[in-house]
């Protein structure tokens, strides 16, 4: 009987475990010229008030004759909606500035901040929109954005209903569309051309 009961007592346990952790995937096909050049998946996955976000994306295309490999990833860890750790990267062969950086959040209002080695502190009280959350959620009434990537906060410009515009510090855009609140496509500006990201 008490081991009927301890295992009884053990399932529920695991099973409230199992209903309280919740996984997101989304998978955005990336198209350049008109031809597909790889893909893009946001991931999301909620245990409790903890939250861990990945974007990851692959793409190869031929420019002029030339091959462009891009790859990036960025993840992201929050608890109780405020950005706890995040490391991101890119690299391309061409076209695009390689990029590696961790924002870690310090003691009070701060966050450590390293890009490419270069260290910088930024004064918080705690993040709690970033460029992740985009693939996830219609920034509604959002004004500004954390990127990971680049370890600075971004403007977001209202441009029509579902529509929304970041500027990147390079000067480069990319453009967000929803569609009842979910998230449809993204037109990213590039210096080789725009690159759509189409959800699947």
């Amino acid at each position: 009987m008490r081991l009927s009961s301890f295992l009884l007592i053990s399932f529920l346990c695991l099973g409230t475990g199992i209903l309280n952790a919740q996984n997101t995937t989304i998978n955005f096909d990336v198209i350049y010229d008109g031809k597909s050049i790889g893909t893009l998946t946001a991931s999301k996955e909620v245990a409790g008030t903890k939250v861990v976000k990945n974007l990851r994306s692959n793409t190869d295309a031929k420019v002029l004759m030339l091959s462009v490999h891009v790859e990036s990833e960025v993840h992201v860890k929050t608890e109780a909606e405020i950005l706890t750790s995040a490391t991101a990267y890119r690299h391309a062969n061409r076209g695009a500035e390689d990029i590696q950086t961790t924002t870690v959040k310090g003691a009070g209002n701060t966050y450590d901040i390293v890009k490419n080695g270069e260290k910088i502190q930024l004064t918080h009280v705690g993040i709690k929109f970033c460029v992740t959350d985009l693939y996830f959620t219609e920034p509604l009434g959002i004004t500004k954005v954390y990127s990971n990537t680049y370890g600075t906060f971004l403007n977001i410009k209202y441009v029509s209903k579902g529509v929304y515009m970041i500027t990147l510090p390079d000067g480069k855009t990319t453009t967000f569309t929803y569609v009842n609140g979910k998230l449809t496509q993204a037109v990213a500006t590039m210096s080789l051309g725009n690159i759509l990201f189409k959800r699947k």
